[in-house]
């Protein structure tokens, strides 16, 4: 198992989507690892970073106001990106100013994950604190889901860096903590909702 739990979760939501028109995948440039990768879409993908060295990309300061903007998307992703962004609220409002009447807005963070600097890491939010900064950045119609949580998928997670190189061990360790979880949950109903590995969410311009 090559990918974390958390992408791979990321991966499923992002399978269930119903996409048409353009898309941009905002602070990537293309990989293999991305999660728009598994966009069901016939359309070319474009890519948004201020690293990318690749002229085809788009480049844009993400934490600073870009006036002007001359791009206008019918669907835009936002995966694994607000935690490393400072000034997330100025990301989240390009990333609007950035989508079309009526476009679509997907993304994904983690919460209870390890720290990732890429090339740092910055925040955690909880699913009041994203409802907040999307409406302050003008998206309606938001939805946001828990991507897993639990006692033992969050320890899972966290030790998935050192398991990897085991080999099969991640197969059985899976199995034990996910079971782990549906004990506990037998006791306490909302405990997943209160351990989130991450969220997941859309919203509409």
């Amino acid at each position: 198992m090559n990918y974390s739990i958390l992408r791979i979760l990321q991966i499923l939501e992002v399978k269930k989507i119903k996409i048409n028109g353009s898309i941009l995948d905002v602070g990537s440039k293309k990989s293999i690892s991305n999660v728009t990768n598994f966009v069901s879409t016939k359309e070319t993908i474009v890519y948004l970073d201020n690293l990318s060295n690749n002229f085809n990309d788009l480049n844009m300061d993400l934490e600073s106001i870009q006036q002007n903007v001359k791009y206008s998307f019918n669907n835009i992703f936002l995966m694994n990106v607000l935690e490393h962004i400072y000034n997330y609220q100025n990301c989240l409002k390009n990333c609007f100013n950035l989508l079309s009447k009526g476009g679509l807005f997907f993304g994904s963070t983690p919460f209870l994950f390890r720290i990732h600097p890429s090339p740092n890491d910055f925040h955690r939010y909880s699913e009041q604190s994203l409802r907040r900064s999307l409406e302050a950045a003008g998206f309606n119609n938001i939805r946001i889901r828990v991507l897993a949580g639990g006692i033992g998928i969050c320890f899972y997670s966290l030790i998935f860096n050192i398991t990897k190189k085991i080999p099969l061990i991640n197969n059985f360790l899976i199995i034990f903590f996910l079971g782990l979880d549906e004990f506990i949950h037998i006791f306490s109903k909302n405990f997943r909702s209160t351990m989130p590995l991450g969220y997941f969410f859309s919203a509409e311009k």
